[in-house]
C-alpha cells in the first residue's frame, strides 16, 4: 500500500438535533431503533468526495457495551433486546472500516473510567492529567445506566481485565464466551487498524521531513533523523494498544499481568485475578413462567363450546391428573420393589443380607468447571487465534516503543515462560505457522528461537548471528535433543524445529544440502535415543515415578506419537524442498 494513500473516507460529526434524537431512543431503551437509525445515517451518504457522518463517542461506547452486556445477550427478555448486539456490531464495524479508528475517535469511546476518579469524585492522587475528553461534548453521558455505572468501560478495571475474564469464559462459560468472542475479535480489529494507520502516518511525516531537507550537513541530517524518530514514537505512543499497556492504574507487575491475561486458562488463580466484569454476569434468564414445551397457556386458544374447543380449561386439569396418576404408579412400583432387610440365624451365626450400595450421583457443576472435557485446551482454536493476535500486537509495541513497554528480548522471555509448559496440542497450535498464522514471520521466528534456546541441551553451541539463517539452524539447533529426557520436551523441540524450517522455506532462505539433511536426521535420532536410553534408566531407578513423573502409560504413548510424527514431518519437508 502506498504511504500517501488514505484508505478511509472524509468524515463530519452528526448534527446536534440527530444526536439528541438518537440519545432519546437510547434512553428509552429502544436500542435496535437507535442503532438502525445510526447505521442508515452513516450509509446513506453519496460517493467518496462527500464526507460521511460519524456517530459521537458516547454512542459508539454504548454500542460496544450492548455487544456483551448480559441484559442484551444471555438475559435478553424481548426480540428487540436480542437483536441489539447484532445491530451494534454492524454499526461498530461500519464506523471502523469506513472512517478508521482515528477519525471515529474510538480512542475516546473505548476509554476505561473505572479508576478515573475517587469515591468523592476527585481525581486520584498521582494520576496524570487526562485529556481524553478535551471536547466538552465528548464528556456528556447518556442518561442511561447502561452508559454509566453499568457500562463495560466503567465496570472493567482496564482492557486486560476484560481480556483475562473473556479467556476464562472461553474455558469455563461457553454462553458468555460466545458474546465475549465477538467483542474481542472486534477489539483486535480496532487495535490492529489503529496501530497500522498510526505507523503509516508516522512514516509519511518522516518522509516529508526528509524531502524538505534533502541536502545539508551531516549534523543537520542526524538531527533530522532524531526528530523523525521522536515524532514517530509520539504518534505511536497515542495508539490505543499503547494506552492500554501504559495505563497508570496497572500498578506493579504490569507486564506479567498482561501476559497472565492473554494466557488466562480458567484456573482458580486466573478466575480470582480476572473476575466477572458485569454484576451477576453468569446468571442466566430463568424460563419465563416455568412454561414447558407443548403446554398450552391460558387464552392461547379461543374457547368454542359448541365445537368442543375448551381452550386450556380441561387441558391443565388433564395434565395434572396425568401427572398425579403417573406419580402414584411410580410410587406404587417403587414400594413393591423395596424389600426389608432380613436376618437369618443358623447354628448361632448371624448373617445380614444387605442390598448392594448404589453409586452416588455426580456432584453439581460449579462455576469453575470447564465447559469442555479438557480445560487445558484454552478455549479451542478461536480462543488461541485471539491470544496470538494479542501477542503480535505486544511484539510490535515492544519493537517500536521498548521504553514504553519493555525490551523485545524480555517480552519473548515472558512469551516462552507462558508457552513452554503448555500441553502439546496448545503448544503446537501456537508455534506451528501452518496451524495459526497471526504472528508475523519475524515474530514467529524469534519465538521459536527463544523456545529452542530454553529447550535444547547444554552441549549445543551458540551463534553470534542475530537473525536466523540456514547455517545457524543447521549448527545450533537441528542435530540436538532437549535438555531433559522427557518425551514432551523433545517433541516440543521437534515441533519448534519444524516451524523454523517452514518459515525459512517460505522466505526462500533454505536450500536442502547434504549437511542440512544430515543435521535433520541426526537430530531425529538423538531425540529418540535420549528419550529411550535416559528415560528408561530413570524409569528403572525411580520405578513408575521415574517415567514422566508418574505419568500414565497412555499419556506417555500419546507424547511418543507427537515426537515420532514430528520427525516424520521433518523428513517429509526435506523431500518436498529438495
Amino acid at each position: 500500500m502506498d504511504l500517501d494513500e488514505d484508505t478511509y473516507r472524509c468524515h463530519k460529526p452528526l448534527p446536534f438535533e440527530l444526536v439528541q434524537h438518537i440519545g432519546i431512543f437510547f434512553e428509552e431503551k429502544l436500542y435496535t431503533q437507535a442503532l438502525a437509525l445510526l447505521f442508515d445515517i452513516v450509509t446513506t451518504t453519496t460517493g467518496p468526495p462527500t464526507p460521511v457522518f460519524v456517530p459521537p463517542p458516547q454512542h459508539l461506547a454504548l454500542s460496544a457495551t450492548i455487544l456483551v452486556h448480559p441484559a442484551t445477550t444471555t438475559r435478553a427478555k424481548s426480540p428487540a433486546e436480542e437483536g441489539a448486539p447484532a445491530a451494534a456490531l454492524r454499526l461498530l464495524r461500519l464506523a471502523n472500516n469506513l472512517v478508521g479508528p482515528l477519525n471515529a475517535r474510538l480512542g475516546v469511546a473505548f476509554s476505561f473510567t473505572h479508576f478515573q476518579s475517587s469515591r468523592q469524585g476527585r481525581r486520584r492522587r498521582g494520576a496524570p492529567e487526562d485529556d481524553t475528553f478535551a471536547d466538552p461534548e465528548d464528556a456528556k453521558q447518556l442518561n442511561l445506566e447502561l452508559a454509566q455505572s453499568a457500562a463495560l468501560w466503567s465496570r472493567a478495571e482496564d482492557f486486560w481485565h476484560v481480556v483475562g475474564w473473556a479467556f476464562n469464559c472461553s474455558v469455563l462459560h461457553r454462553e458468555r464466551w460466545d458474546c465475549w468472542r465477538v467483542w474481542l475479535e472486534f477489539m483486535c480489529e480496532v487495535l490492529e487498524d489503529d496501530w497500522r494507520e498510526r505507523t503509516r502516518l508516522a512514516e509519511v511525516a518522516a518522509m516529508q521531513n526528509n524531502n524538505d531537507a534533502p541536502n545539508g550537513t551531516a549534523k543537520r541530517r542526524l538531527r533530522n533523523k532524531t526528530d523523525n524518530q521522536d515524532q514517530h514514537a509520539a504518534v505511536l505512543r497515542d495508539s490505543l494498544i499503547c494506552r492500554y499497556i501504559t495505563d497508570p492504574s496497572a500498578g506493579f507487575g504490569r507486564n506479567r499481568r498482561i501476559l497472565r491475561a492473554v494466557f488466562a486458562d480458567g484456573s482458580s488463580s486466573a478466575v480470582n485475578e480476572f473476575r466477572q466484569v458485569f454484576h451477576n454476569e453468569l446468571r442466566l434468564l430463568p424460563n419465563k413462567g416455568g412454561d414447558q414445551p407443548g403446554k398450552i397457556k391460558k387464552r392461547e386458544v379461543e374457547v368454542n363450546v359448541d365445537q368442543g374447543v375448551y381452550g386450556d380449561y380441561l387441558t391443565e386439569k388433564e395434565d395434572d391428573d396425568d401427572k398425579l396418576s403417573t406419580t402414584e404408579k411410580s410410587t406404587t412400583s417403587t414400594r413393591k420393589t423395596k424389600r426389608p432387610r432380613r436376618a437369618t440365624r443358623s447354628n448361632g451365626d448371624t448373617t445380614v443380607e444387605r442390598t448392594p450400595p448404589q453409586p452416588s450421583p455426580p456432584p453439581p457443576s460449579t462455576t469453575n468447571t470447564p465447559a469442555t472435557n479438557d480445560a487445558s485446551l484454552l478455549g479451542g482454536l478461536t480462543s488461541l487465534s485471539l491470544r496470538q493476535r494479542l501477542l503480535e500486537l505486544l511484539s510490535q509495541v515492544s519493537q517500536r516503543l521498548p521504553g514504553e513497554f519493555l525490551p523485545l528480548e524480555d517480552l519473548y522471555h515472558l512469551f516462552v515462560e507462558n508457552i513452554r509448559h503448555q500441553p502439546l496440542p496448545i503448544y503446537q497450535a501456537l508455534v506451528s505457522p501452518s496451524t495459526l498464522s497471526y504472528l508475523s514471520p519475524a515474530a514467529h521466528t524469534t519465538l521459536c528461537e527463544f523456545l529452542l534456546y530454553r529447550l535444547r541441551e547444554s552441549a549445543a553451541p551458540d551463534s553470534s548471528e542475530d537473525y536466523l539463517s540456514q547455517t545457524k539452524l543447521e549448527h545450533c539447533f537441528l542435530p540436538f535433543a532437549a535438555s531433559t529426557a522427557a518425551v514432551a520436551d523433545n517433541a516440543k523441540m521437534s515441533i519448534a524445529l519444524e516451524a523454523l524450517v517452514m518459515l525459512l522455506a517460505q522466505s526462500d532462505l533454505l536450500t536442502v544440502t547434504d549437511s542440512f539433511r544430515s543435521a535433520v536426521e541426526c537430530g531425529i535420532e538423538a531425540r529418540a535415543e535420549k528419550v529411550q536410553t535416559e528415560g528408561a534408566q530413570a524409569a528403572t531407578v525411580g520405578g513408575a515415578r521415574g517415567r514422566g513423573r508418574g505419568k500414565s502409560r497412555v499419556a506417555e504413548d500419546v507424547e511418543w506419537s507427537w515426537l515420532i510424527e514430528s520427525g516424520e514431518r521433518l523428513m517429509f519437508l526435506l523431500e518436498v524442498l529438495s
